[in-house]
């Protein structure tokens, strides 16, 4: 009998993971690609790695080779289709979901790993994440399987244990920036540890190994690392905030002091082993650190780069709760979870237009082109400053997965609106009509379209920092 009550954790988390398997699985293919995602696709269908090095370095920033490498054999046995690519993200999201069940009994017991697997199972988030041809779903995965071989070099340290988190965490920075983060959070908690008496050569020597698998790679990341920055402040992230230097000061005091409370409270308290603590910092530092240098420096956090954190958290509320009451614990987080299937079906994203658009483009002729405004997609004023970014069309690389026929595509300065409308107004009236693919608003758009008196534009779409427009000359 006791054993049969041993293994009711383990088997209802089979049944969880089963039931996410099919969620994460769900319309695969239904949705077309989004811009994100087509960048994914071709970097893997380059022909070999070193293509594939070069496409993060100059054309998506942020984004390390490992995911796009991987991703790049996979599309090789399964193809390039939405549902290949996206397999991919299902895979790495059922391995997190293993990981948080597995990390949950390394550090607590079967039943917070199971109570966490079901929190984190379910929401919306993760089903994002595995719904999408990114290397997010990969980042968490790496970042959890890190976090959980350090906690066992940490504890029972061998040579092959430092070795496996080492090679892990490589990995982890490989895949994205923000893996970086975490490996600091890592290394905060084994001074932690030092500070405590704790001399663990083993899990100093998987950080010394995850440093040096990095080391080659550090000169591209630092030139990818100062792309991003000035593309970013041009689009998503906006430019820095105008905070006055106390409240900045303050700020910078105040993440600094929590993160020394990280390093060096609750040494030889009653949390002996550290779960708590270690969990607290792997899902909060990494945030702070990014929330701090928004206000101090300029906007820097997004949650993607912080994805693993989401993880975590569900591990760290399933063992605080379980503190008050683990009865509660377990009703709260049951509910937790069938309110995130309730709401599963209304948390669709709007369906992309790439296939509409291309279908519209095919009916008008092979000889009308396709413009496409380079640069970073910019928000704002910043439309008008000159960048180097994307010189052939962000949105080229999406439009181009869908759409395979001979029509011309022309790059337009995204900064130079009046150079852009000269290209659009000579390439229209020599092919009699042409389309433009825009990441601007109506506002911003306005001077780079064609003179009315001369030209009909009508606007066949608007979404999200995404128009398409058809132009023809009058008369036609």
């Amino acid at each position: 009998m006791a054993d049969s009550k041993s293994r009711r954790p383990f088997e209802i988390f089979a049944a969880i993971f089963v039931a996410a398997g099919f969620i994460y699985s769900f319309h695969l293919g239904t949705d077309a690609l989004g811009a994100s995602e087509a960048y994914s696709a071709w970097a893997a269908a380059k022909p070999n790695v070193g293509a594939i090095v070069r496409t993060p370095v100059l054309h998506d920033p942020g984004k390390q080779v490992f995911y796009y490498v991987v991703l790049h054999y996979y599309a090789r046995i399964f193809g390039l289709s939405e549902i290949s690519l996206r397999s991919l993200s299902v895979i790495f999201s059922l391995t997190t979901l293993a990981l948080v069940y597995a990390i949950g009994c390394e550090m607590f017991d079967d039943n917070t790993a199971l109570a966490a697997s079901a929190m984190w199972a379910f929401n919306p988030l993760a089903v994002v994440f595995a719904h999408t041809a990114r290397m997010y779903s990969m980042l968490i995965a790496l970042a959890l399987a890190q976090l959980l071989t350090l906690w066992r070099v940490r504890n029972r340290p061998s040579a092959a244990r430092a070795v496996l988190c080492g090679v892990v965490g490589g990995a982890l920075i490989y895949t994205h920036l923000g893996g970086i983060l975490f490996i600091g959070v890592g290394v905060a908690m084994l001074i932690r540890d030092y500070l405590a008496g704790n001399r663990n050569q083993m899990a100093w020597l998987a950080m010394a190994i995850t440093l040096a698998l990095f080391v080659p790679y550090a000169p591209i990341a630092r030139a990818q690392s100062e792309t991003l920055i000035a593309g970013h402040w041009l689009d998503w992230i906006g430019t820095g905030y105008e905070y006055p230097l106390a409240i900045k000061v303050v700020f910078a005091i105040g993440a600094a002091a929590v993160a020394l409370w990280f390093v060096v409270g609750r040494i030889g308290g009653s949390d002996g082993d550290g779960q708590l603590v270690w969990l607290g910092a792997w899902t909060f530092l990494p945030g702070l650190m990014l929330a701090a240098g928004s206000i101090v420096i300029r906007p820097m956090f997004n949650l993607r780069y912080v994805a693993p954190s989401t993880a975590t958290l569900a591990l760290l509320v399933a063992a605080g709760l379980a503190w008050a009451s683990v009865y509660w614990r377990n009703l709260l987080l049951a509910g937790f979870a069938l309110a995130c299937l309730i709401v599963l079906p209304f948390d669709r994203a709007d369906p992309q237009p790439w296939r509409e658009m291309a279908a519209r483009v095919a009916q008008s002729g092979s000889s009308d082109p396709v413009f496409f405004e380079s640069g970073f997609v910019a928000t704002g004023n910043a439309p008008s400053v000159a960048n180097g970014g994307f010189p052939f069309g962000y949105y080229s690389v999406p439009f181009d997965y869908y759409f395979k026929g001979n029509n011309p595509r022309i790059a337009i300065s995204g900064f130079d609106t009046a150079a852009a409308r000269m290209t659009i107004e000579e390439r229209v009236s020599s092919a009699g009509g042409g389309w433009l693919v825009s990441w601007k608003d109506r506002d911003a758009v306005s001077s780079e379209l064609p003179d009315a008196k001369r030209f009909s534009v009508v606007e066949r779409y608007r979404g999200e920092h995404l128009a398409f427009y058809r132009i023809t000359p009058v008369g036609k």
